[in-house]
């Protein structure tokens, strides 16, 4: 432009060509007035433009638009690291935006790591579960005495394989669900197992013996997942060599397929939160419903915390609990309407309300809280050098439980979750309800699972201790597994042996009087009129019986038909043709009786009668 203006003292400057811009379209030069006045707008609010403050001004000086560094993540200890489980949260009701959710996944899941470190996990796992295997089926006809209730649910598994509802001699059974029937009598039929009962209960053990290593190695994945790998390792040693886990998952109990379907419920379930992936959620809620269709107590580590969760520092969303849950429900409830068109369900729900009181205490039928059941003090005093490690996983169990659900990551609230779901079952029936031995089962795998999350994330007062909480979880497997070798070795199995001199070496013709539940149910059938529950002395004169088979430690403690005299009185009057010694059933005897000795007690009134009634 060829005007001239004028400088300071009146002076005239030259004149200068401004520099213009490039010309540009119309739409750009709409688009840049529209940015301007949005600016203009922002700085107006007093927030911040595109541009700092002070280019605004008439007269600031000019400042230079330098490139922004972008900013750097902060460094977050990878044990306390939480990512969110979806991308975006989402706004709340009322317009808020709410947080990002926490996921429970502190690794990539498996498929997004690195080749070698997935064939390492793999490997590790599949051995972890092979040494399970092993000690597993390492004595398993030899190092177990024979129990009542791996006979009965032998018994139902039986009937369940013929096609029919599980059933005790004709008589239906609905104190547990069937799917533990429906399996172990499909494995019968498949693999054509005997139907002697203890031939059949060797062959179910078997089962146990798979399904207890598949804990061992679920166990590991979740560890792996939520811990660390060494921690992991651990943690499926202990489980692997607990010797008192390792004898539940060496007989047919329900126990152990429940916790198989639990732990791969809450594994499954972590995988579908971190991504984010709803059918993944119902997949996980089908397997912890089909733990609920294994043993009704399975409800509370299955879905208990599923409920517990979004209560709990919304460890999981409300939703996602809501679908977990309700696909939980599915099982059970196809089971119930089952029973509803067979007309069978009045006969179930007297049932279910035997066991609901039996459960909290108002009918002690068993149990150590029973009014004949022998002390608990004594039973844990006796049994110190067979499962004194396992005594030691029960009481860390509650206090790691209460520590494990104050972790800054949800997937470890969730198992700390779990384990005080079934730790609060336990102090219940120690202290107001049936407390049986197996139920130590359901409090020590999901202890063992929050001790590890304690270890990874101790609070701080047990921080300044990790050098000695080290130095016991090293301990603890080491132990478990010398403890396990022992008990794997003992011979302890006076029943089947009592069978092997039943079929070799008793007369011709001899009749047997058995005097516990767990030989009546082992020996005594429909098609073999050898044996019978002939307890008191003049019930065996009235048979004609020549021999009687005792068990010393369940005849003393109160739990055989036959009363504690009886012991006594064969061992003066009749002359013993075989004995064993084990560690469970004590002294495994079968005598012979002089039949003449026989009568002559009961004719003189001494009769010794029964205690129970068969």
């Amino acid at each position: 432009m060829g005007a001239h203006r004028a400088g300071r003292g009146g002076r005239r400057l030259p004149a200068v060509r401004a520099r213009q811009p490039p010309r540009r379209g119309a739409a750009a030069r709409a688009g840049a007035r529209q940015a301007g006045r949005a600016a203009h707008r922002r700085r107006g609010r007093g927030g911040r433009g595109g541009l700092p403050a002070a280019a605004g001004r008439r007269g600031a000086a000019p400042v230079r638009d330098r490139a922004r560094r972008p900013p750097q993540p902060r460094r977050v200890h990878p044990d306390r690291v939480d990512p969110p489980v979806h991308p975006a949260a989402g706004p709340r009701p009322g317009g808020r935006v709410a947080a990002p959710r926490r996921a429970p996944a502190p690794h990539p899941p498996l498929g997004r790591r690195g080749g070698g470190q997935v064939t390492r996990t793999w490997l590790v796992g599949a051995a972890l579960a092979l040494l399970a295997l092993g000690l597993r089926a390492w004595g398993l006809t030899t190092a177990n005495e024979l129990f009542i209730d791996e006979l009965t649910y032998a018994r139902l598994a039986s009937s369940a394989g013929r096609g029919e509802w599980p059933n005790l001699a004709g008589e239906a059974f609905y104190l547990h669900p069937p799917l533990a029937f429906w399996l172990n009598g499909g494995v019968a039929e498949l693999f054509g197992l005997p139907p002697t009962p203890i031939d059949l209960v060797f062959g179910l053990r078997w089962v146990n013996a798979v399904l207890g290593a598949a804990v061992v190695a679920l166990a590991y994945a979740l560890l792996a997942r939520t811990t660390r790998p060494a921690v992991a390792v651990v943690g499926a040693l202990v489980l692997a060599a607990d010797p008192f886990t390792l004898r539940q998952d060496s007989r047919v109990m329900l126990e152990t397929p429940a916790f198989a379907l639990v732990l791969a419920g809450w594994l499954v379930l972590l995988v579908g939160l971190s991504r984010a992936s709803r059918p993944v959620l119902a997949a996980a809620g089908l397997l912890l419903g089909c733990a609920v269709l294994t043993k009704d107590i399975a409800v509370v580590p299955a879905l208990l915390p599923v409920a517990l969760a979004p209560l709990w520092r919304r460890t999981v969303a409300l939703r996602d609990a809501a679908l977990v849950v309700g696909a939980g429900l599915v099982p059970y409830a196809g089971y119930v309407v089952a029973l509803a068109v067979a007309g069978r369900l009045p006969d179930w729900w007297r049932h279910k309300v035997g066991g609901l009181r039996r459960l909290v205490g108002l009918d002690q039928v068993t149990g150590f809280n029973a009014d004949n059941a022998p002390s608990l003090l004594d039973a844990l005093v006796g049994q110190l050098t067979r499962f004194g490690t396992s005594y030691v996983l029960l009481g860390l169990a509650v206090p790691a439980a209460l520590l494990a659900v104050r972790s800054a990551r949800a997937d470890r609230r969730a198992l700390g979750l779990v384990a005080v779901a079934t730790g609060a079952l336990g102090v219940f029936a120690l202290a107001f309800g049936t407390l049986e031995e197996q139920m130590g089962y359901f409090v020590v795998v999901p202890g063992v699972l929050a001790a590890a999350v304690v270890h990874v994330e101790p609070p701080g007062f047990l921080a300044r201790l990790r050098p000695v909480l080290t130095a016991t979880a090293l301990v603890l497997p080491a132990a478990g597994l010398g403890l396990a070798v022992v008990a794997r070795t003992a011979a302890d199995d006076g029943y089947r042996r009592a069978g092997e001199y039943f079929e070799t070496a008793l007369p011709p013709g001899s009749r047997v009087g058995v005097t516990t539940v767990t030989a009546q149910f082992a020996y005594q059938s429909t098609d073999d009129v050898r044996f019978g529950t002939w307890t008191s002395l003049g019930a065996l004169d009235r048979a004609g019986a020549d021999h009687v088979l005792t068990q010393s430690r369940p005849l003393g403690q109160g739990y055989g038909y036959a009363s504690p005299d009886l012991l006594p009185w064969l061992a003066a009057h009749a002359t013993p043709v075989f004995g064993f010694t084990g560690p469970s059933g004590g002294d495994t005897v079968v005598w012979r009786l002089d039949r003449e000795e026989l009568a002559e007690a009961v004719r003189e009134g001494r009769d010794i009668p029964e205690v129970v009634s068969p």
